[in-house]
């Protein structure tokens, strides 16, 4: 595979380039499609846009919309992304997943993480030996 080299990079107008974190598409329309038929492409644009953003909204909105893909159209990435974002918003690492210290979370939030767990084993995402490895 050949790769054309740029050679006059300052005759691109940067205000037309289109970034990998920016939205191309309006956030309504982008809920609406992941809600009402599990849109993928949408659900992605999704996910990197509030990556991208403030941390409360990152991890508060990937959960909703994380879950409603998993849930409602098995997305297996979207098991992932709900539960890294429930760590993530409790400050604790999920880079290693037998190495996922849960222990110290309030029993609510321990609770409906370790749920999302037993439900990601019902659906297959993972096996009950991983779960078993997680410090609770």
């Amino acid at each position: 595979m050949q790769v054309q080299k740029e050679e006059n990079l300052e005759e691109i107008n940067q205000d037309e380039v289109t970034t990998i974190s920016a939205r191309v598409t309006d956030y309504d329309t982008l809920i609406n499609r992941v809600k009402k038929r599990g849109d993928i492409d949408a659900y992605d644009e999704l996910f990197y846009s509030f990556k991208d953003c403030c941390f409360r909204e990152s991890t508060d909105s990937v959960m909703v919309y994380a879950k409603i893909m998993a849930e409602k159209f098995n997305y297996e990435r979207a098991y992932y992304h709900f539960y890294d974002a429930i760590l993530e918003k409790h400050g604790i690492d999920y880079t290693n997943f037998p190495q996922i210290d849960i222990s110290k979370m309030e029993k609510q939030d321990k609770q409906k993480l370790e749920n999302w767990f037993k439900f990601m084993i019902e659906r297959k995402q993972i096996s009950q030996q991983t779960l078993d490895s997680i410090k609770k």
